[in-house]
Protein backbone atom coordinates (compact mmCIF):
# COMPACT_ATOMS: atom_id res chain seq x y z
CA UNK A 1 0.00 0.00 0.00
CA UNK A 2 2.14 2.63 -1.37
CA UNK A 3 2.13 6.50 -0.43
CA UNK A 4 4.18 9.01 -2.24
CA UNK A 5 4.72 12.85 -1.74
CA UNK A 6 5.81 15.11 -4.34
CA UNK A 7 8.10 17.61 -4.63
CA UNK A 8 6.23 21.40 -3.29
CA UNK A 9 7.01 24.35 -4.62
CA UNK A 10 5.36 23.57 -8.20
CA UNK A 11 4.06 26.84 -9.81
CA UNK A 12 1.48 24.67 -12.04
CA UNK A 13 -2.05 25.08 -12.13
CA UNK A 14 -2.99 22.01 -10.46
CA UNK A 15 -0.08 20.27 -8.19
CA UNK A 16 -0.40 16.73 -6.70
CA UNK A 17 0.48 16.77 -2.93
CA UNK A 18 0.28 12.93 -2.48
CA UNK A 19 -0.87 9.85 -3.76
CA UNK A 20 -2.12 5.85 -2.72
CA UNK A 21 -3.49 3.27 -3.66
CA UNK A 22 -4.28 -0.31 -2.31
CA UNK A 23 -4.45 1.45 1.31
CA UNK A 24 -5.43 -0.25 4.10
CA UNK A 25 -7.63 2.19 5.67
CA UNK A 26 -8.04 3.31 9.32
CA UNK A 27 -9.96 5.76 10.96
CA UNK A 28 -8.83 9.73 10.75
CA UNK A 29 -9.94 12.45 12.71
CA UNK A 30 -9.15 15.85 11.29
CA UNK A 31 -11.16 18.57 13.24
CA UNK A 32 -9.54 20.97 11.21
CA UNK A 33 -9.80 19.61 8.24
CA UNK A 34 -7.11 19.29 5.93
CA UNK A 35 -4.63 21.90 4.08
CA UNK A 36 -5.68 20.66 0.29
CA UNK A 37 -8.27 19.22 -1.54
CA UNK A 38 -8.34 15.50 -0.99
CA UNK A 39 -10.36 12.82 -3.13
CA UNK A 40 -11.01 9.45 -1.20
CA UNK A 41 -12.85 6.43 -3.12
CA UNK A 42 -13.51 3.07 -1.95
CA UNK A 43 -12.00 -0.01 -3.98
CA UNK A 44 -12.88 -2.62 -1.56
CA UNK A 45 -15.06 -2.58 1.60
CA UNK A 46 -17.36 0.64 2.83
CA UNK A 47 -16.33 3.68 4.90
CA UNK A 48 -18.28 6.15 7.24
CA UNK A 49 -17.61 9.41 6.38
CA UNK A 50 -18.16 12.67 8.64
CA UNK A 51 -18.54 15.93 7.68
CA UNK A 52 -19.49 18.58 9.90
CA UNK A 53 -22.68 17.08 10.69
CA UNK A 54 -23.30 14.88 7.57
CA UNK A 55 -22.52 11.60 7.42
CA UNK A 56 -22.29 9.67 4.32
CA UNK A 57 -21.48 5.56 3.59
CA UNK A 58 -18.71 5.24 1.35
CA UNK A 59 -19.67 2.12 -0.61
CA UNK A 60 -17.11 0.17 -3.32
CA UNK A 61 -16.50 2.42 -6.42
CA UNK A 62 -17.40 5.50 -4.38
CA UNK A 63 -15.71 8.31 -4.00
CA UNK A 64 -15.56 12.01 -2.46
CA UNK A 65 -13.63 15.39 -2.82
CA UNK A 66 -13.06 16.97 0.30
CA UNK A 67 -12.33 20.55 0.29
CA UNK A 68 -9.24 22.38 1.94
CA UNK A 69 -9.87 22.67 5.62
CA UNK A 70 -13.30 21.49 5.81
CA UNK A 71 -13.48 19.43 9.32
CA UNK A 72 -13.91 15.86 8.48
CA UNK A 73 -13.72 11.83 9.64
CA UNK A 74 -13.78 8.42 8.17
CA UNK A 75 -13.41 5.36 9.72
CA UNK A 76 -14.41 1.52 8.18
CA UNK A 77 -17.17 -0.08 8.51
CA UNK A 78 -15.82 -3.75 8.78
CA UNK A 79 -12.86 -4.92 9.50
CA UNK A 80 -11.28 -4.17 6.02
CA UNK A 81 -11.74 -0.67 3.83
CA UNK A 82 -9.30 -0.61 0.67
CA UNK A 83 -9.07 2.98 -0.71
CA UNK A 84 -6.62 4.93 -3.33
CA UNK A 85 -6.49 9.21 -2.52
CA UNK A 86 -5.41 11.57 -3.23
CA UNK A 87 -4.07 15.21 -2.27
CA UNK A 88 -3.88 18.51 -4.62
CA UNK A 89 -3.66 21.76 -4.57
CA UNK A 90 -3.13 25.07 -7.21
CA UNK A 91 -5.06 28.22 -9.22
CA UNK A 92 -7.07 25.95 -11.47
CA UNK A 93 -8.34 23.06 -9.54
CA UNK A 94 -9.71 26.05 -7.17
CA UNK A 95 -11.56 27.50 -10.14
CA UNK A 96 -12.47 24.31 -11.26
CA UNK A 97 -14.29 23.22 -8.03
CA UNK A 98 -15.26 26.89 -6.72
CA UNK A 99 -18.76 25.87 -7.64
CA UNK A 100 -19.34 22.78 -5.63
CA UNK A 101 -17.65 24.43 -2.05
CA UNK A 102 -20.29 25.62 -0.16
CA UNK A 103 -20.77 22.41 1.35
CA UNK A 104 -16.95 21.40 1.33
CA UNK A 105 -17.78 18.18 -0.48
CA UNK A 106 -18.51 16.68 -3.75
CA UNK A 107 -19.83 13.19 -3.23
CA UNK A 108 -19.88 10.80 -6.11
CA UNK A 109 -22.25 7.91 -5.45
CA UNK A 110 -23.19 6.41 -8.86
CA UNK A 111 -20.15 3.69 -9.75
CA UNK A 112 -21.45 4.25 -13.79
CA UNK A 113 -20.02 7.93 -13.29
CA UNK A 114 -16.79 7.36 -12.07
CA UNK A 115 -13.34 5.55 -13.64
CA UNK A 116 -12.52 3.99 -10.05
CA UNK A 117 -8.85 3.56 -9.37
CA UNK A 118 -7.55 3.40 -13.00
CA UNK A 119 -5.85 6.49 -13.04
CA UNK A 120 -4.31 6.61 -9.88
CA UNK A 121 -2.46 3.00 -10.22
CA UNK A 122 -1.52 4.05 -14.12
CA UNK A 123 0.14 7.38 -12.47
CA UNK A 124 2.02 5.72 -9.77
CA UNK A 125 3.08 2.89 -11.95
CA UNK A 126 4.32 5.94 -14.37
CA UNK A 127 6.14 7.33 -11.66
CA UNK A 128 7.82 4.03 -10.13
CA UNK A 129 8.90 3.41 -13.98
CA UNK A 130 10.05 6.63 -15.13
CA UNK A 131 10.29 9.10 -12.01
CA UNK A 132 8.28 11.52 -11.10
CA UNK A 133 7.00 14.06 -13.47
CA UNK A 134 5.21 17.18 -11.88
CA UNK A 135 3.92 18.02 -15.25
CA UNK A 136 2.47 14.82 -15.92
CA UNK A 137 0.48 14.26 -12.91
CA UNK A 138 -0.74 18.06 -13.17
CA UNK A 139 -2.86 17.13 -16.53
CA UNK A 140 -3.74 14.12 -14.96
CA UNK A 141 -5.46 15.56 -12.19
CA UNK A 142 -6.81 17.86 -14.07
CA UNK A 143 -8.31 15.29 -16.57
CA UNK A 144 -9.69 13.41 -13.83
CA UNK A 145 -11.31 16.92 -11.97
CA UNK A 146 -12.83 17.60 -15.42
CA UNK A 147 -14.37 14.26 -15.86
CA UNK A 148 -15.92 14.38 -12.53
CA UNK A 149 -17.40 17.86 -12.45
CA UNK A 150 -18.79 17.03 -16.20
CA UNK A 151 -20.38 13.55 -14.63
CA UNK A 152 -21.60 15.21 -12.01
CA UNK A 153 -23.05 18.12 -13.54
CA UNK A 154 -24.79 15.78 -16.14
CA UNK A 155 -26.46 13.80 -13.49
CA UNK A 156 -27.71 17.21 -11.60
CA UNK A 157 -28.56 18.94 -14.59
CA UNK A 158 -28.88 17.24 -18.41
CA UNK A 159 -31.98 16.25 -17.82
CA UNK A 160 -33.71 18.93 -16.14
CA UNK A 161 -35.99 20.66 -18.84
CA UNK A 162 -35.08 24.13 -18.09
CA UNK A 163 -31.45 23.19 -18.70
CA UNK A 164 -32.75 21.48 -22.25
CA UNK A 165 -35.17 24.15 -22.89
CA UNK A 166 -33.11 27.34 -22.37
CA UNK A 167 -29.31 26.70 -20.90
CA UNK A 168 -28.71 24.13 -23.86
CA UNK A 169 -29.13 26.96 -26.46
CA UNK A 170 -27.51 29.41 -25.10
CA UNK A 171 -24.57 27.78 -24.14
CA UNK A 172 -24.57 26.04 -27.77
CA UNK A 173 -24.73 29.86 -29.05
CA UNK A 174 -21.63 30.65 -25.97
CA UNK A 175 -19.65 27.90 -27.34
CA UNK A 176 -19.74 28.61 -31.52
CA UNK A 177 -19.65 32.53 -30.97
CA UNK A 178 -17.19 32.83 -28.14
CA UNK A 179 -15.28 34.92 -30.66
CA UNK A 180 -17.71 37.33 -30.90
CA UNK A 181 -19.00 40.72 -28.76
CA UNK A 182 -21.77 38.66 -26.85
CA UNK A 183 -23.87 39.89 -24.21
CA UNK A 184 -26.09 38.64 -21.26
CA UNK A 185 -29.32 40.24 -22.86
CA UNK A 186 -28.76 38.87 -26.22
CA UNK A 187 -28.01 35.72 -25.57
CA UNK A 188 -31.69 35.90 -22.54
CA UNK A 189 -32.94 37.15 -26.08
CA UNK A 190 -32.23 34.12 -27.37
CA UNK A 191 -34.55 32.14 -25.20
CA UNK A 192 -36.91 34.49 -24.75
CA UNK A 193 -36.03 34.98 -21.17
CA UNK A 194 -34.88 38.17 -18.78
CA UNK A 195 -31.48 38.46 -18.52
CA UNK A 196 -31.98 38.16 -14.29
CA UNK A 197 -34.00 35.04 -14.88
CA UNK A 198 -31.02 33.43 -17.15
CA UNK A 199 -28.78 34.16 -14.86
CA UNK A 200 -30.40 32.57 -12.08
CA UNK A 201 -31.01 29.38 -13.64
CA UNK A 202 -27.35 29.56 -14.57
CA UNK A 203 -26.45 29.65 -11.11
CA UNK A 204 -29.07 26.78 -10.01
CA UNK A 205 -27.80 24.39 -12.50
CA UNK A 206 -23.67 25.11 -13.20
CA UNK A 207 -23.25 27.02 -10.05
CA UNK A 208 -22.11 30.43 -11.88
CA UNK A 209 -24.19 33.62 -13.33
CA UNK A 210 -24.36 33.83 -17.23
CA UNK A 211 -21.91 36.29 -17.56
CA UNK A 212 -19.49 34.19 -15.68
CA UNK A 213 -19.74 31.37 -17.70
CA UNK A 214 -19.34 33.25 -20.86
CA UNK A 215 -16.03 34.62 -19.22
CA UNK A 216 -14.36 31.14 -17.97
CA UNK A 217 -15.37 29.85 -20.92
CA UNK A 218 -13.17 32.43 -23.21
CA UNK A 219 -10.61 31.88 -20.67
CA UNK A 220 -10.78 28.17 -21.21
CA UNK A 221 -10.39 28.85 -25.03
CA UNK A 222 -8.00 31.57 -24.50
CA UNK A 223 -5.56 28.61 -22.35
CA UNK A 224 -5.76 26.55 -25.35
CA UNK A 225 -4.71 28.94 -27.84
CA UNK A 226 -1.77 29.27 -25.71
CA UNK A 227 -0.51 26.00 -25.74
CA UNK A 228 -1.69 24.86 -29.09
CA UNK A 229 -0.25 28.35 -30.82
CA UNK A 230 2.65 29.56 -29.03
CA UNK A 231 4.08 32.10 -31.54
CA UNK A 232 0.52 33.92 -31.68
CA UNK A 233 1.06 37.38 -29.76
CA UNK A 234 -1.13 37.74 -26.64
CA UNK A 235 -2.68 40.42 -28.03
CA UNK A 236 -4.11 38.17 -30.83
CA UNK A 237 -5.14 35.13 -28.40
CA UNK A 238 -7.50 37.54 -26.79
CA UNK A 239 -9.20 38.52 -29.59
CA UNK A 240 -9.36 35.17 -30.68
CA UNK A 241 -10.96 34.29 -27.32
CA UNK A 242 -13.60 37.10 -27.34
CA UNK A 243 -11.78 39.60 -25.60
CA UNK A 244 -11.99 43.45 -27.20
CA UNK A 245 -9.04 44.47 -24.87
CA UNK A 246 -5.51 42.72 -25.07
CA UNK A 247 -4.98 44.48 -21.43
CA UNK A 248 -8.05 43.65 -19.76
CA UNK A 249 -7.91 40.55 -20.68
CA UNK A 250 -4.27 39.91 -19.11
CA UNK A 251 -6.02 40.99 -15.58
CA UNK A 252 -8.53 38.89 -15.88
CA UNK A 253 -6.66 36.05 -16.89
CA UNK A 254 -4.56 36.36 -13.92
CA UNK A 255 -7.54 37.27 -11.65
CA UNK A 256 -8.55 34.23 -12.85
CA UNK A 257 -5.83 31.61 -13.44
CA UNK A 258 -3.20 33.10 -10.65
CA UNK A 259 -0.78 33.96 -13.24
CA UNK A 260 -0.53 36.09 -16.58
CA UNK A 261 -0.80 34.80 -20.14
CA UNK A 262 2.68 34.42 -20.87
CA UNK A 263 3.64 32.76 -17.72
CA UNK A 264 0.83 29.87 -18.04
CA UNK A 265 2.39 29.45 -21.90
CA UNK A 266 5.60 29.15 -20.07
CA UNK A 267 4.47 26.18 -18.04
CA UNK A 268 3.95 24.16 -21.64
CA UNK A 269 6.74 25.29 -23.24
Amino acid sequence: MPIYFYPSGNHLPISIESIGNHWNQDSVQRPQGYPYYHWLQSNHGQGKIQIQDQSFILSEGAGILISPFTPHSYTPMYQKWETSFVTFYGSLASDLLQSYGQNGYLLIENKQHLFHNDWIDTLISADQQNGIDPLRSSSICYLFLLTLLQEKQGILTEQHPLYQQILAPVIKEIETNYDQNLTVKQLAGLVYVSPQYLSRLFNRFLGQSTSQYLLNYRIDRAKEYLVSQKQVPIQQVAFAAGFQDASHFTALFKKRVGITPMKFRQLYH
